[in-house]
């Protein structure tokens, strides 16, 4: 019976592999470009020892209030922050198709997506966004990494809803100006 599941399972991985190599209707791009999968702002030694500093004076509030739980979380936050942006993340292929919108791996047709907008001010930042219907994780930050925004925009327009007007949230601007 095990032998029987391991087969199953090892067919299934293979089926898998080969369905990614199998190119789709989505490989197809009018609109192509390489992006990372989040924009890493330079930081300095200065900007290490700053926040050195906060989340050790952070640490010492916490312990000198005797709040655990917080001190617990500043901990396991810097490790998570450590972890996550010392490791180096490869360049995602963004395509645009006819059908829809694949990033990396991950297809995303048109009738799955709510709508879209552009955050361009060069040189500090130039995304696109994209809310889909998705319950879990509806959103998508895509660099447009040197990408002409103005044909993708127009590209786009006749296939999507664009919320027009929309700017960088009250988070989104604290994190891009403390380098996060």
């Amino acid at each position: 019976m095990l032998k029987k599941i391991i087969t199953h399972y090892r067919l299934k991985k293979a089926m898998l592999a080969e369905a990614e190599k199998t190119p789709s209707h989505f490989d197809n791009a009018i609109i192509e470009w390489s992006a990372p999968p989040r924009h890493k702002p330079q930081k300095g030694t200065a900007w290490f020892i700053i926040m050195s500093f906060a989340v050790a004076a952070l640490l010492y509030y916490a312990i000198a209030s005797q709040n655990w739980i917080f001190a617990v979380a500043i901990i396991v936050a810097t490790i998570a922050y450590l972890v996550d942006h010392t490791e180096e993340h490869k360049e995602l292929e963004i395509k645009i198709s006819e059908y829809g919108i694949k990033i990396g791996k991950k297809k995303i047709p048109y009738s799955g997506i709510r709508a879209f907008w552009m955050l361009y001010h060069p040189p500090f930042i130039g995304q696109l966004h994209i809310r889909t219907h998705a319950k879990t994780s509806p959103d998508f930050i895509i660099e447009l990494n040197g990408s002409d925004p103005v044909r993708l925009r127009k590209y786009l327009t006749r296939h999507i809803v664009e919320w027009e007007g929309k700017e960088e949230g009250f988070l989104d601007i604290c994190t891009r100006l403390l380098r996060l």
